[in-house]
Protein backbone atom coordinates (compact mmCIF):
# COMPACT_ATOMS: atom_id res chain seq x y z
CA UNK A 1 0.00 0.00 0.00
CA UNK A 2 2.91 2.36 0.67
CA UNK A 3 4.06 2.22 -2.96
CA UNK A 4 0.50 2.90 -4.12
CA UNK A 5 0.32 5.98 -1.93
CA UNK A 6 3.61 7.28 -3.32
CA UNK A 7 2.42 6.69 -6.89
CA UNK A 8 -0.86 8.45 -6.15
CA UNK A 9 0.86 11.42 -4.56
CA UNK A 10 3.20 11.88 -7.50
CA UNK A 11 0.78 11.35 -10.36
CA UNK A 12 -2.98 12.00 -10.20
CA UNK A 13 -5.18 9.02 -10.97
CA UNK A 14 -6.36 8.80 -14.55
CA UNK A 15 -8.49 6.25 -16.34
CA UNK A 16 -5.31 4.49 -17.52
CA UNK A 17 -3.15 4.98 -14.42
CA UNK A 18 -5.80 3.63 -12.07
CA UNK A 19 -6.63 0.54 -14.14
CA UNK A 20 -4.38 -1.67 -12.02
CA UNK A 21 -5.71 -0.43 -8.68
CA UNK A 22 -8.59 -2.14 -6.92
CA UNK A 23 -11.59 -0.21 -5.68
CA UNK A 24 -10.50 -0.83 -2.08
CA UNK A 25 -7.03 0.54 -2.80
CA UNK A 26 -8.39 3.71 -4.39
CA UNK A 27 -10.77 4.22 -1.47
CA UNK A 28 -7.95 3.78 1.03
CA UNK A 29 -5.79 6.28 -0.86
CA UNK A 30 -8.61 8.81 -1.07
CA UNK A 31 -9.41 8.51 2.62
CA UNK A 32 -5.78 8.78 3.68
CA UNK A 33 -5.28 11.82 1.46
CA UNK A 34 -8.36 13.42 3.01
CA UNK A 35 -7.00 12.69 6.49
CA UNK A 36 -3.68 14.25 5.50
CA UNK A 37 -5.48 17.37 4.30
CA UNK A 38 -7.46 17.55 7.53
CA UNK A 39 -4.27 17.29 9.58
CA UNK A 40 -2.83 20.21 7.59
CA UNK A 41 -6.00 22.31 7.72
CA UNK A 42 -4.15 25.20 9.40
CA UNK A 43 -1.91 25.51 6.31
CA UNK A 44 -4.18 25.68 3.27
CA UNK A 45 -1.25 25.74 0.81
CA UNK A 46 -0.21 22.27 2.01
CA UNK A 47 -3.72 20.96 2.70
CA UNK A 48 -5.20 21.68 -0.72
CA UNK A 49 -2.97 19.27 -2.69
CA UNK A 50 -3.91 16.48 -0.28
CA UNK A 51 -7.62 17.24 -0.66
CA UNK A 52 -7.14 17.38 -4.44
CA UNK A 53 -5.64 13.88 -4.43
CA UNK A 54 -8.56 12.72 -2.31
CA UNK A 55 -11.03 14.24 -4.77
CA UNK A 56 -9.36 12.42 -7.66
CA UNK A 57 -9.78 9.12 -5.85
CA UNK A 58 -13.44 9.73 -5.01
CA UNK A 59 -14.07 10.81 -8.61
CA UNK A 60 -12.56 7.56 -9.85
CA UNK A 61 -14.82 5.52 -7.57
CA UNK A 62 -17.80 7.49 -8.85
CA UNK A 63 -16.81 6.69 -12.43
CA UNK A 64 -16.55 3.03 -11.46
CA UNK A 65 -20.20 3.00 -10.51
CA UNK A 66 -20.24 3.66 -6.75
CA UNK A 67 -22.94 6.31 -7.08
CA UNK A 68 -24.56 7.02 -3.75
CA UNK A 69 -25.13 10.02 -1.45
CA UNK A 70 -22.27 9.16 0.91
CA UNK A 71 -19.67 9.11 -1.86
CA UNK A 72 -21.18 12.29 -3.30
CA UNK A 73 -20.67 14.13 -0.01
CA UNK A 74 -17.06 12.89 0.17
CA UNK A 75 -16.42 14.04 -3.40
CA UNK A 76 -17.96 17.44 -2.81
CA UNK A 77 -16.12 18.07 0.46
CA UNK A 78 -12.79 17.04 -1.05
CA UNK A 79 -13.26 19.26 -4.10
CA UNK A 80 -14.35 22.26 -2.07
CA UNK A 81 -11.53 21.92 0.46
CA UNK A 82 -9.10 21.62 -2.47
CA UNK A 83 -10.30 25.02 -3.67
CA UNK A 84 -12.40 23.58 -6.49
CA UNK A 85 -15.84 25.03 -5.75
CA UNK A 86 -17.15 24.39 -9.30
CA UNK A 87 -16.14 20.73 -8.99
CA UNK A 88 -17.93 20.48 -5.64
CA UNK A 89 -21.16 21.94 -7.02
CA UNK A 90 -20.97 19.68 -10.08
CA UNK A 91 -20.42 16.62 -7.86
CA UNK A 92 -23.47 17.49 -5.74
CA UNK A 93 -25.65 17.89 -8.83
CA UNK A 94 -24.47 14.50 -10.08
CA UNK A 95 -25.33 12.98 -6.73
CA UNK A 96 -28.78 14.58 -6.74
CA UNK A 97 -29.37 13.15 -10.21
CA UNK A 98 -29.10 9.73 -8.54
CA UNK A 99 -30.87 10.58 -5.26
CA UNK A 100 -32.84 13.81 -5.70
CA UNK A 101 -34.66 13.25 -2.39
CA UNK A 102 -31.45 13.15 -0.30
CA UNK A 103 -31.76 15.96 2.24
CA UNK A 104 -28.02 15.92 3.16
CA UNK A 105 -27.13 16.49 -0.51
CA UNK A 106 -29.68 19.29 -0.81
CA UNK A 107 -28.24 21.02 2.27
CA UNK A 108 -24.67 20.55 1.01
CA UNK A 109 -25.60 22.09 -2.35
CA UNK A 110 -27.12 25.14 -0.68
CA UNK A 111 -23.97 25.50 1.45
CA UNK A 112 -21.75 25.26 -1.63
CA UNK A 113 -23.89 27.79 -3.50
CA UNK A 114 -23.51 30.20 -0.60
CA UNK A 115 -19.73 30.08 -1.10
CA UNK A 116 -19.91 31.53 -4.64
CA UNK A 117 -18.12 34.88 -4.58
CA UNK A 118 -20.76 37.28 -5.86
CA UNK A 119 -19.88 40.98 -5.78
CA UNK A 120 -21.46 42.91 -2.93
CA UNK A 121 -22.47 45.75 -5.24
CA UNK A 122 -24.93 45.37 -8.10
CA UNK A 123 -27.57 42.79 -8.96
CA UNK A 124 -25.37 40.06 -10.41
CA UNK A 125 -26.20 37.70 -7.55
CA UNK A 126 -29.93 38.05 -8.14
CA UNK A 127 -29.41 37.37 -11.84
CA UNK A 128 -27.36 34.21 -11.26
CA UNK A 129 -28.64 32.55 -8.10
CA UNK A 130 -30.82 29.53 -8.93
CA UNK A 131 -34.26 29.43 -7.39
CA UNK A 132 -35.29 26.29 -5.54
CA UNK A 133 -38.65 24.83 -6.50
CA UNK A 134 -39.59 22.00 -4.10
CA UNK A 135 -41.21 19.10 -5.94
CA UNK A 136 -42.38 15.66 -4.94
CA UNK A 137 -39.26 14.23 -6.58
CA UNK A 138 -36.93 15.92 -4.11
CA UNK A 139 -39.17 15.16 -1.13
CA UNK A 140 -39.54 11.40 -1.46
CA UNK A 141 -37.84 8.55 -3.29
CA UNK A 142 -39.63 6.58 -6.05
CA UNK A 143 -39.91 3.62 -3.64
CA UNK A 144 -41.67 5.82 -1.07
CA UNK A 145 -43.99 7.24 -3.74
CA UNK A 146 -44.90 3.75 -4.97
CA UNK A 147 -45.53 2.61 -1.39
CA UNK A 148 -47.88 5.53 -0.76
CA UNK A 149 -49.62 4.91 -4.08
CA UNK A 150 -50.10 1.22 -3.22
CA UNK A 151 -51.48 2.13 0.20
CA UNK A 152 -53.95 4.61 -1.28
CA UNK A 153 -55.08 2.02 -3.83
CA UNK A 154 -55.66 -0.55 -1.10
CA UNK A 155 -57.59 2.00 0.96
CA UNK A 156 -59.75 2.90 -2.03
CA UNK A 157 -60.44 -0.76 -2.81
CA UNK A 158 -61.16 -1.50 0.85
CA UNK A 159 -63.54 1.44 1.09
CA UNK A 160 -65.42 0.31 -2.01
CA UNK A 161 -65.63 -3.24 -0.67
CA UNK A 162 -67.03 -2.03 2.65
CA UNK A 163 -69.51 0.19 0.84
CA UNK A 164 -70.67 -2.76 -1.26
CA UNK A 165 -71.25 -4.79 1.92
CA UNK A 166 -72.80 -2.12 4.16
CA UNK A 167 -74.14 0.49 1.73
CA UNK A 168 -72.87 3.10 4.15
CA UNK A 169 -72.16 6.45 2.51
CA UNK A 170 -69.13 7.13 4.69
CA UNK A 171 -67.29 4.16 3.17
CA UNK A 172 -67.99 5.46 -0.32
CA UNK A 173 -66.69 8.90 0.63
CA UNK A 174 -63.60 7.29 2.15
CA UNK A 175 -62.93 5.37 -1.08
CA UNK A 176 -63.45 8.47 -3.21
CA UNK A 177 -61.04 10.51 -1.08
CA UNK A 178 -58.40 7.78 -1.23
CA UNK A 179 -58.75 7.58 -5.01
CA UNK A 180 -58.60 11.37 -5.33
CA UNK A 181 -55.38 11.40 -3.29
CA UNK A 182 -53.98 8.70 -5.56
CA UNK A 183 -54.84 10.68 -8.70
CA UNK A 184 -53.31 13.83 -7.17
CA UNK A 185 -50.12 11.94 -6.31
CA UNK A 186 -49.88 10.63 -9.85
CA UNK A 187 -50.48 14.07 -11.34
CA UNK A 188 -47.84 15.73 -9.19
CA UNK A 189 -45.33 12.98 -9.99
CA UNK A 190 -46.07 13.34 -13.73
CA UNK A 191 -45.52 17.10 -13.51
CA UNK A 192 -42.22 16.52 -11.73
CA UNK A 193 -41.18 14.01 -14.41
CA UNK A 194 -41.91 16.51 -17.19
CA UNK A 195 -39.89 19.18 -15.37
CA UNK A 196 -36.92 16.80 -15.20
CA UNK A 197 -37.30 16.10 -18.91
CA UNK A 198 -37.15 19.83 -19.66
CA UNK A 199 -34.06 20.21 -17.51
CA UNK A 200 -32.39 17.26 -19.24
CA UNK A 201 -32.85 19.00 -22.59
CA UNK A 202 -30.65 21.86 -21.38
CA UNK A 203 -27.44 20.47 -19.79
CA UNK A 204 -26.28 22.08 -16.58
CA UNK A 205 -22.91 23.85 -16.66
CA UNK A 206 -20.84 25.29 -13.81
CA UNK A 207 -18.68 28.35 -14.41
CA UNK A 208 -15.11 27.21 -13.68
CA UNK A 209 -13.31 30.56 -14.02
CA UNK A 210 -14.37 34.15 -13.51
CA UNK A 211 -15.58 35.17 -16.95
CA UNK A 212 -17.74 37.77 -18.68
CA UNK A 213 -21.06 36.70 -20.13
CA UNK A 214 -20.68 37.83 -23.74
CA UNK A 215 -23.36 39.04 -26.13
CA UNK A 216 -21.96 36.83 -28.88
CA UNK A 217 -19.72 33.85 -29.55
CA UNK A 218 -16.62 35.86 -30.34
CA UNK A 219 -13.94 37.87 -28.58
CA UNK A 220 -14.71 40.69 -26.20
CA UNK A 221 -13.54 43.32 -28.72
CA UNK A 222 -16.38 42.35 -31.06
CA UNK A 223 -19.11 41.68 -28.50
CA UNK A 224 -19.49 43.67 -25.33
CA UNK A 225 -20.30 41.82 -22.09
CA UNK A 226 -23.97 41.06 -21.53
CA UNK A 227 -23.47 41.58 -17.80
CA UNK A 228 -20.82 43.20 -15.66
CA UNK A 229 -18.79 42.31 -13.70
CA UNK A 230 -17.58 38.78 -14.49
CA UNK A 231 -19.57 35.73 -13.50
CA UNK A 232 -17.80 34.22 -10.48
CA UNK A 233 -16.68 30.60 -10.23
CA UNK A 234 -19.50 28.29 -9.22
CA UNK A 235 -22.38 30.00 -11.05
CA UNK A 236 -24.83 27.51 -12.54
CA UNK A 237 -26.07 28.03 -16.10
CA UNK A 238 -28.06 26.03 -18.65
CA UNK A 239 -26.53 25.21 -22.05
CA UNK A 240 -28.65 26.13 -25.09
CA UNK A 241 -26.29 25.64 -28.04
CA UNK A 242 -22.61 25.32 -29.00
CA UNK A 243 -20.64 27.09 -31.71
CA UNK A 244 -16.96 27.56 -32.42
CA UNK A 245 -15.65 26.82 -28.95
CA UNK A 246 -18.40 28.85 -27.29
CA UNK A 247 -21.60 27.81 -25.57
CA UNK A 248 -24.82 29.79 -25.42
CA UNK A 249 -26.19 29.72 -21.89
CA UNK A 250 -29.13 30.95 -19.88
CA UNK A 251 -28.80 32.29 -16.35
CA UNK A 252 -31.30 31.54 -13.62
CA UNK A 253 -32.98 34.91 -14.27
CA UNK A 254 -33.47 34.07 -17.96
CA UNK A 255 -30.69 36.26 -19.36
CA UNK A 256 -29.00 34.60 -22.35
CA UNK A 257 -25.39 35.05 -23.43
CA UNK A 258 -22.24 33.23 -24.51
CA UNK A 259 -19.33 31.75 -22.56
CA UNK A 260 -16.11 30.07 -23.74
CA UNK A 261 -16.42 26.29 -23.45
CA UNK A 262 -13.06 26.29 -21.67
CA UNK A 263 -14.58 28.35 -18.84
CA UNK A 264 -17.29 25.89 -17.82
CA UNK A 265 -17.60 22.41 -16.32
CA UNK A 266 -20.28 20.12 -17.71
CA UNK A 267 -22.23 18.35 -14.99
CA UNK A 268 -22.03 14.64 -15.68
CA UNK A 269 -18.60 14.75 -17.32
CA UNK A 270 -15.27 13.73 -15.77
CA UNK A 271 -14.18 16.46 -13.38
Amino acid sequence: MGSLLILFAVSPISSSGSAGLSDAAILAIAEQSFAEGTALRNDSAKARPAFARSAIGYDELWQRGYRNPDLTLNRAHAHQLAGDLPGAIAALHEGLAVARWSRPLQVALEDARSAVGYPLIGDLASQCRPTSSPTIGNRMSPAEAWSIAALLWLLACGGMARFAMTRTGWWLMFAVLAMAALVLLGGVWLQDYRQRQREAAEPLLIVADDVFLSKGNWNSETYMPRLEPKLPRGVEVRALSHRGGWVQVRLASGIIGWLPESAVVVVGSDL
